[in-house]
């Protein structure tokens, strides 16, 4: 009699696809449903994670403690993660815009990545909960299945859209169904990781990752002669461009970060699996040895940045993860030199590290360690106590990128900017606000389109001169940036209640009728009025030109008052080679 049983490998790719497929399932519906109105924005950051991570983790660790009690206890590590996920998003008026902060996703991320192998070894045997060399083995056992598991997706997609290819030559549709219906594409994806991540799993004797770590100890020789090289050549070529330097600070914590994953590999497991080799076995301590130094550097960089520039969430990330490296640099450091057994000691201390990595990167997730309420406090003691220019304020990212408390802090600066008189302060602030786009707030010829700022100067600008009123054609094809400046400059107020701003029409160049013809004059930010001429040929061609005194070849600022007598009228159009503006005892006329 057959024995129509399923096997428990064949239970396992199973139910590890069925967990697959209702994973991605999850995600498509959420996906689906993202924009919804109805839904509120904390409930689909906490559904996004949770499913996220525990279907994700229950995924890594069902090979190895089973199906269900995979899933039961992936709870320890989803629920958690997803109380950390909700109180990133608390920071911003909209919750899920905390998924387009990276220093946050990638914590949250780091944390589930060092907790899942602890959280496994805990489920398989609680007693070796903290024990290296089965965290060690587990944690890259993970890391390969899936892998491996991601390359048979890709693999099998590969498959698919060539079948789909080759029955199109013959009418045959039948591949083209799955790829079009979207729910069926992605539960279909899930299910073939979750059956990889399976089948892996039953062949993790064969693909260990093993091989990988030897090759990678061979790298410790080359990461000490390029360490050696770097800080025998730092003296000799000096360091100013090292210090304050962010970059600089994030090469030097990026390659002391390598060089502690490479001492890791080498001293891997146990003693009988790490490296055997004198030669390597040196370089291992030689390059323990060295890491403080690296890190000291990048904390002297980072140290010279904030002090010269305040907070900022990266910076703070930074310093966090420094002073995290500083702690495994002298660990190792230290290890290194104590020579006997201090490989076993070091991978105890490995240990002890992974569970601070993980108590850092759940503190900077809850409000203990906002980085944003302590970014926005640090800017605006800057600004108070007059050790920063506006022009040296994170202000757009204040706006766009902090949250509530950037929000709170713009609204610091403008309350100390108001009692300061500061229009420079409050015209910044408010355009960071209106502006969405980083690039555009720091360079100013690529800020609003003319189709945002000229309503609103042909409703504020004054007009002066014989000729019709301002209309949208007198501004045509005028660059955005010369607009944002007439548009920041009609905004201010002048002493007898007006616009900073006029636009006076006049025939100031022979080559053009005075209805082409107008010279702008504005407040700058820096409080002086300006004057642009605005020339426009009988074929439409625009040019514009800055206008100055023709008496003092180099002056083209000007006080208030002229701005104010030829709001009231009191001026002429005068000849002067081309004609030009006389106003308060000023003739103005455009420059060639």
């Amino acid at each position: 009699m057959p024995d129509n049983r399923l096997t428990p490998e064949i239970r396992a790719r199973l139910g590890q696809a069925l967990i697959g497929f209702v994973a991605a399932l999850a995600l498509w519906a959420l996906a689906e449903t993202w924009s919804v109105p109805s839904v509120p924005d904390m409930v689909r950051l906490g559904l996004l994670t949770f499913v996220l991570v525990q279907f994700g983790v229950s995924l890594a660790m069902s090979g190895t403690v089973g199906l269900l009690r995979s899933l039961v206890g992936a709870l320890v590590l989803s629920l958690p993660a997803t109380a950390l996920s909700l109180s990133a998003g608390s920071r911003f008026d909209l919750a899920t815009d905390a998924l387009d902060h990276a220093n946050l996703v990638s914590t949250l991320s780091t944390l589930i990545f060092v907790a899942t192998p602890f959280l496994a070894v805990w489920l398989t045997d609680p007693r070796r909960w903290n024990d290296y060399g089965a965290l060690f083995e587990t944690a890259w056992e993970i890391t390969t299945r899936f892998l491996l598991a991601w390359l048979f997706l890709a693999m099998v997609w590969l498959v698919l859209f060539l079948s789909d290819a080759l029955l199109d030559l013959v009418k045959v549709g039948l591949v083209d169904i799955v790829m079009r219906t979207s729910w069926l594409a992605f539960g279909l994806s899930g299910a073939i990781v979750g059956f990889g991540l399976a089948v892996i799993y039953e062949v993790r004797e064969k693909v260990a990752p093993f091989p990988l770590l030897r090759l990678l100890r061979l790298l410790v020789p080359v990461m000490l002669a390029i360490v050696s090289i770097f800080l025998i050549a730092l003296p000799l070529r000096g360091l100013t461009g090292l210090f304050g330097d962010l970059s600089s600070a994030a090469i030097l914590l990026a390659t002391a970060s390598v060089a502690i994953g490479l001492i890791s590999t080498a001293v891997d497991r146990d003693d009988a699996h790490a490296v055997q080799t004198a030669g390597i076995t040196r370089a291992t301590r030689l390059l323990a040895l060295l890491l403080p130094i690296l890190v000291g550097l990048a904390a002297w960089a980072l140290a010279i940045r904030v002090s010269s520039y305040g907070w900022t969430p990266d910076r703070l990330l930074a310093v966090l993860v420094t002073g995290l490296l500083a702690v495994y640099a002298i660990g190792y450091a230290g290890l290194a030199l104590v020579g006997a057994n201090w490989q076993a000691r070091l991978r105890r201390c490995n240990v002890a590290f992974a569970i601070l990595l993980v108590t850092l990167a759940a503190i900077w997730l809850t409000p203990v360690l906002d980085g944003n309420r302590i970014s926005t406090a640090s800017q605006v003691a800057r600004y108070e106590t007059n050790t920063a220019d506006s022009d040296e304020l994170p202000i757009w990212e204040m706006a766009h990128d902090w949250g509530k408390a950037g929000d709170r802090g713009l609204e610091q600066l403008a309350a100390i900017a108001q009692t300061r008189s500061d229009q420079r302060m409050l015209r910044l602030i408010n355009r960071a606000r209106r502006i969405d786009s980083r690039y555009q707030f720091s360079e100013p010829e690529f800020l609003l389109s003319s189709e945002a700022v000229v309503p609103e100067l042909m409703a504020t600008m004054p007009v002066a001169g014989a000729g019709a009123p301002l209309d949208a054609s007198d501004l045509t094809d005028v660059p955005a940036h010369q607009l944002e400046a007439w548009h920041d400059g009609c905004k201010q107020v002048l002493p007898n209640g007006r616009p900073g701003c006029l636009f006076l029409r006049g025939a100031f160049s022979p080559i053009a009728d005075a209805d082409g013809q107008a010279l702008v004059l504005f407040v700058d930010t820096d409080g002086v009025v300006r004057i642009t001429h605005l020339l426009r040929s009988s074929n439409g061609d625009l040019r514009l030109r800055v206008a100055g005194d023709r008496a003092e070849d180099r002056t083209e600022t000007f006080p208030v008052d002229v701005l104010i007598q030829a709001q009231d009228g009191q001026f002429s159009i005068v000849p002067s080679g081309q004609k030009a503006l006389a106003v308060a005892g000023r003739v103005i006329a455009p420059r060639d």
